[in-house]
């Protein structure tokens, strides 16, 4: 079985066509490395398995990540920001519609779910 699961190209091209960079897991863990104001950032994303993971560069240097899934013909996603807490402390923050100034990335995910959305319901996937 491929480490790879499938997904209906209009996903791919999608994720492409928004910034979006799919993550090649060479272990269980994958490391990305952003940079703002001088400040080097890093976070973890764990592979999930059959599910493809994608990942953009979002504001303040915090990140934006998809994991998609086809299951029972259907594509299936978990949209979230990624934080590391004192180095080890992994959490999968929400999107959130009103996130305010101090989280716009929050924002911006939010934005970016609802037009996945809506191009997966209009593609019928």
């Amino acid at each position: 079985m491929s480490d790879r699961p499938a997904l209906p190209g209009p996903i791919e091209d999608w994720f492409q066509g928004q910034g979006f960079t799919q993550v090649r897991f060479v272990g269980p863990i994958e490391r990305i490395t952003t940079f703002n104001m001088g400040h080097t950032l890093v976070f973890k994303l764990r592979q999930r398995p059959d599910h493809r993971t994608f990942y953009k560069e979002a504001a303040g240097g915090s990140l934006i990540v998809f994991e998609v899934a086809m299951m029972d013909g259907k594509v299936q996603y978990t949209g979230y920001c990624p934080l590391l807490l004192f180095g080890h402390w992994e959490r999968k923050v929400r999107f959130k519609a009103d996130a305010g100034l101090l989280a716009p990335y929050r924002k911006e995910g939010f934005e970016v779910a609802q037009r996945f959305k809506r191009m997966v319901e209009q593609q019928g996937l």
